[in-house]
């Protein structure tokens, strides 16, 4: 059994009276945790806590009381300890995005990357600690941890951390001491020059975080609302209630599930979202089949079965004729206002200022009325999530009753560059929209999902693994070697399905996870490999 979580929204709109004491308590939350993101920041002895994502350590704990007993108790312990905690992720993501960056730095530096990706000697390195004793110290940990726990597979883990441990240690010793601490200074170094050249994260109108010691979330009785939350205000024991409506979906899962602590956030016209995470058990299972799904740009899924869902023809359509003409009239507008003020600055005749200026307050004017425009991105993001929606739901019920491992792209849509204007309609599009829904689903009812390298899959042949941007033109795949064709989405959606279970590919994945440009180029070089070798066996064939 595993517990996968979704949230539902409800919504309510309070009195002016309540949502000034709602607005308050949020203004202070904020300031709260970015309080703790700076205290938390000035104390490195809780770095290797933050590395680990370990905020119920006894010391982080202990540390959270202090500062919060000290000067930062004006919310009350719950929330105060929940700001702490919202805190903590923040900067975990945070050292995570820096080590993430140093481990692509030295990939290929010899043993320095070791000091980066084991977090017990990034700590060390960064508290000049000596990491011979840092690392029997978590051998000892784990060898008690081992003796207390019975069951197997749970030994294993604490076997392999030792394992692991052990294999540091000799590492370490393969090195000098000046070696172990030039490296260590170095790794130092890079990390507290990237701490302070990246911007500290900062929180601002952050939903509050409540727990069942400031809130109580009941059925609604006698008034024309699904549900009431009652929530402790900053005043000593005052409480205010919420009316809130739901979806009737969403009240059916509240029913049904299991509910979590929920956040509240304040949104435009006094109206206030309620997010209650729900658990859902659903049954493991192996599976026997793999199906791969490609992320096309005329059709949103096209899978390995070489079955396709939804189209983006008319969404394509819809922005290249209503909305890019709006946004480059806008654009045309800006432009003419930024001449005009240019030649307001040179310009020494006074009736020729009092004309630019005139034609800069209309131009201003028509760049304030915003609603036409903004009445044209409402329908066409409204096209795009109809259009995406349906795609995944007939997705997933073709594949909700059959036990499979679903193989998808891991897919940054940052990395793309299509030309501006297919990157402006990319960013509207949300093409990482369509891969979240679709992961969102595919967990919801418990399916399994591996996220593979995308790079190459659609110019690869999955015959000879020739692979050239030149087998791809648009819809069409045509092998330039083996002459092999076939849909180019489907040939994508193929190659991906290969990949989930293909060990090497999962290995150089692995060690350039975090240097785009080295694993391609790895990557590369394993196809080209890998064609070489079907050649070979070609030519071996025809001898016999």
């Amino acid at each position: 059994m595993s517990d996968n979580t979704k949230s539902v929204f409800l919504y309510g709109k309070p009195t002016k009276v309540k949502i000034n004491e709602l607005s308050i308590m949020q203004k202070q939350y904020s300031q709260l945790i970015n309080s703790y993101i700076e205290c938390l920041l000035n104390n490195p002895n809780i770095y290797l806590y933050i590395f680990q994502n370990n905020k119920k350590d006894s010391n982080v704990r202990k540390f959270e009381k202090e500062i919060r007993h000290k000067k930062l108790n004006y919310l009350g312990s719950a929330l105060g300890q929940n700001a702490f905690d919202h805190a903590f992720k923040e900067l975990y993501n945070h050292f995570t995005r820096i080590k993430n960056y140093m481990y692509g730095l030295y990939i290929d530096s010899g043993d320095i990357q070791h000091f980066v990706s084991s977090v017990c000697l990034l700590n060390a390195s960064i508290l000049n600690l000596d990491p011979f004793v840092e690392l029997n110290k978590l051998i000892d940990v784990n060898k008690n941890k081992m003796l207390k726990i019975e069951k197997a597979d749970v030994k294993k883990k604490y076997e392999n951390n030792i394992k692991h441990y052990n294999d540091l240690i000799n590492m370490l010793q393969k090195h000098t001491h000046k070696e172990i601490y030039e490296i260590m200074s170095m790794v130092r170094t890079t990390f507290f020059e990237e701490l302070e050249s990246r911007k500290v994260p900062f929180v601002k109108d952050a939903p509050i975080q409540l727990d069942s010691r400031v809130c109580e979330i009941q059925e609604a009785n006698h008034i024309d609302s699904d549900y009431v939350i009652r929530v402790k205000t900053l005043q000593r024991g005052k409480w205010m209630d919420i009316p809130l409506k739901v979806s009737r979906h969403g009240k059916w899962r509240l029913d049904n599930y299991k509910k979590c602590s929920p956040t509240i956030q304040i949104l435009k016209n006094r109206l206030i979202k309620v997010s209650i995470p729900v658990e859902k058990k659903t049954d493991d299972y192996e599976y026997t089949e793999i199906i791969g799904v490609d992320i096309g740009e005329t059709e949103l899924i096209h899978t390995s079965d070489d079955i396709s869902y939804g189209s983006f023809k008319e969404m394509t359509a819809l922005y290249d004729n209503i909305v890019l003409p709006k946004l480059g009239n806008r654009s045309k507008l800006k432009a003419l206002m930024r001449k005009y003020r240019k030649e307001l600055k040179k310009t020494t005749s006074e009736e020729r200022k009092h004309k630019l200026r005139k034609k800069i307050g209309n131009i201003n004017k028509m760049l304030q009325g915003k609603k036409s425009l903004n009445r044209v991105l409402r329908k066409y993001s409204h096209a795009v999530e109809c259009e995406i929606s349906c795609a995944v739901k007939s997705f997933v019920n073709d594949i909700k009753d059959r036990n499979v491992l679903v193989s998808i792209e891991n897919l940054n849509i940052l990395e793309f560059d299509r030309g501006r204007k297919n990157n402006r309609r990319d960013s509207n599009w949300a093409r990482g929209q369509l891969l979240e829904k679709i992961k969102e689903k595919l967990t919801w009812i418990g399916k399994k999902i591996v996220e593979v390298e995308p790079a190459y899959s659609s110019q690869e042949c999955p015959v000879c693994h020739y692979t050239d941007r030149k087998n791809r033109n648009g819809k069409h795949f045509k092998c330039q070697y083996c002459g092999y064709e076939d849909d180019a989405d489907h040939v994508g959606a193929i190659n991906i399905k290969n990949r989930a279970e293909d060990e090497e590919i999962k290995e150089i994945v692995k060690k350039y996870q975090y240097n785009k440009e080295k694993r391609h180029s790895h990557l590369k070089k394993l196809l080209n490999a890998r064609h070489k070798a079907y050649l070979d066996s070609a030519v071996a064939g025809a001898t016999i």
